[in-house]
């Protein structure tokens, strides 16, 4: 359903073509864009330039002040294991996508309990272990700062690849201590 400001902008459109028809026939005005408006192809092209007009309003508009976005991940300490990190997590919270990308993988393994792997548009892929709730099925793109899943749990795995390279722990601070845009 279409909100108040629509309805108030789509009615005083309507109200205006009206008035402007009506003065146009009494010879008030001297312009002819009720005459436009009625030719047979002339509607459409109007008719897209009002509502790319009226959409505008879903733009992004700045602001005065910067807005802070949250971070990938909050954690208390990090300790490296095999090919990635354990982060240590004060309280449950949920996880972001860094950036946009494709889920490849939703499952159980061994050693990281419920796992997810997200292939990143960057080329890095990311895998979040000991994950407690899964947001998004596998397969399926996120945008940057989507929620893909939760922690409650006290640790959470991370494991990134970047150009075939595993990140090392210094590399994964840096790459959690980055948020969405």
């Amino acid at each position: 359903m279409l909100s108040k400001r629509k309805w108030v902008l789509s009615f005083i459109f309507v109200f205006s073509f009206i008035l402007l028809a009506k003065l146009e026939g009494n010879d008030m005005l001297s312009t002819n864009y009720a005459t436009t408006l009625l030719e047979p192809q002339k509607p459409a092209e109007i008719y897209k330039q009002v509502v790319a007009w009226v959409n505008r309003s879903d733009e992004v508009i700045s602001v005065s002040a910067p807005v802070s976005n949250p971070p990938l991940i909050e954690y208390k300490s990090i300790q490296p294991l095999e090919d990635g990190a354990i982060l240590s997590i004060e309280k449950s919270q949920e996880l972001y996508a860094s950036e946009d990308g494709l889920i490849i993988y939703t499952g159980y393994r061994k050693k990281t309990g419920k796992t997810l792997s997200i292939l990143y548009d960057t080329g890095e892929t990311a895998t979040y272990g000991f994950v407690d709730e899964f947001r998004q099925l596998p397969y399926t793109t996120i945008n940057a700062g989507d929620i893909f899943g939760t922690v409650a749990n006290e640790l959470l795995y991370v494991q990134v690849e970047r150009e075939g390279e595993l990140l090392g722990t210094d590399e994964l601070i840096e790459w959690l201590a980055v948020t969405y845009e």
